[in-house]
């Protein structure tokens, strides 16, 4: 199996990846960040997956660009994957899922980056999955990649940019000021 991890996103990947490392499972992580400086869990990752493959989008440490290039080349080369487990930021995981598609590979995608309260109340991890909707915290959070509806995602996801926006040019101008101290 692949276990294909983006940002922060290695860190809960990692864990993922062990737990198959213990089961038996041949374990190949695909880890990536913009620059190396940013990369996370390399070594801990070397420890149980026989290779760890890494991308920076700056090309400051392994392959220049994206994790799906990597993945993508590994799967051209490598028939006998079972299945891929992505956690990441949502572009990345659909990305993957998209990567995976024509490969007919099992992907799984964990959405816990989108998760509040953790017990279905708040509604922000509202996503819809097979046509059905779901809910990330009690649902999920992982789900099948080639199911999950990653258009709706995205504009949930960017509803209140503009308002995010406004919030953290208030900031930055508060501490420019002094006032944020």
């Amino acid at each position: 199996m692949i276990c294909v991890g983006g940002g922060t996103g290695v860190a809960a990947m990692h864990h993922i990846a062990k737990g198959h490392a213990a089961m038996g499972n041949q374990v190949v992580a695909i880890v990536g960040a913009r620059n190396k400086d940013l990369l996370l869990f390399c070594s801990e990752l070397g420890s149980f997956c026989p290779e760890v493959l890494v991308a920076t989008d700056d090309g400051s440490f392994g392959h220049k660009g994206f994790v799906t290039e990597v993945l993508k080349q590994r799967l051209e080369e490598d028939k006998n994957v079972s299945e891929v487990v992505a956690i990441g930021p949502v572009p990345m995981m659909e990305a993957v899922s998209k990567v995976t598609l024509p490969f007919g590979v099992k992907t799984t995608v964990s959405l816990n980056a989108i998760m509040v309260d953790g017990i279905g109340m708040c509604g922000a991890c509202r996503c819809t999955v097979g046509g059905e909707t779901k809910f990330a915290c009690v649902d999920g959070p992982e789900f099948d990649g080639h199911t999950v509806d990653f258009a709706e995602l995205r504009n949930r996801l960017g509803q209140f940019r503009p308002q995010e926006q406004e919030s953290m040019a208030l900031f930055q101008h508060k501490c420019q000021c002094g006032e944020g101290k």
